[in-house]
């Protein structure tokens, strides 16, 4: 099973995991939105990483995937996580400054 690194755009620490289901394992890449269920809300989130282990247990799955390609470059997502770094801001946060809406 792989899981997304989920970041969103409120002053939150994470990234959060959430599991890729079967039927969207081969379209979810780093740098793309995706529609997760946090805190009993349908959230817009950010993957900013991949990987096929969680630490947590129970693990809630990925619901949709909003693109197509990934809207973040490795380069922006550095960017992004270097200024959340900075300004003691959420990555989600800084994810959300650097895109237009």
């Amino acid at each position: 099973m792989l899981f997304a690194n989920v970041v969103f755009g409120l002053p939150i620490d994470g990234p959060f995991d959430y599991a890729i289901p079967p039927f969207l394992k081969d379209k979810a890449k780093r740098g793309m939105r995706v529609w997760v269920n946090f805190h009993n809300k349908k959230m817009l989130g950010y993957i900013v990483g991949i990987s096929k282990t969680s630490k947590v247990d129970k693990v809630k799955p990925v619901q949709d995937i909003v693109d197509d390609k990934p809207i973040l470059t490795d380069s922006l997502l550095k960017l992004t996580k270097n200024l959340a770094d900075y300004y003691a801001c959420s990555w989600g946060e800084a994810i959300e400054a650097a895109i237009p809406e």
